[in-house]
């Protein structure tokens, strides 16, 4: 008999509802995170493309409209970052931040 695995998160962990209830903010970074990690950089040293995930972005949508604050803070500066941030609706965007911790 061919045994299957159960991936239902509320069978597994049936508490994870109530406690996911409590979170009002989630802080993500970038590079890695939200795109595979792949730097693109010309031979003069500028950024030239990001490629994020449209899957992504549709998940942080539904957070924000739930009323989830999402926040970026990423170690470099780019104007793609900032138009991704906004076309998702993420209001808040710390960027050229080195100690991430101590940012929020």
């Amino acid at each position: 008999m061919k045994q299957t695995l159960n991936t239902n998160l509320y069978t597994n962990y049936p508490q994870a509802l109530e406690r996911a209830q409590d979170i009002q903010l989630l802080i993500l970074d970038v590079d890695g995170v939200l795109t595979d990690g792949s730097l693109f950089i010309s031979p003069d040293g500028v950024e030239h493309l990001k490629v994020f995930d449209s899957l992504d972005g549709h998940g942080l949508k539904m957070l924000i409209s739930k009323g989830i604050q999402v926040a970026i803070i990423t170690g470099r500066n780019s104007s793609m970052v900032q138009m991704r941030a906004q076309a998702l609706g993420i209001e808040h965007v710390l960027m050229g931040v080195d100690d991430k911790k101590s940012a929020f």
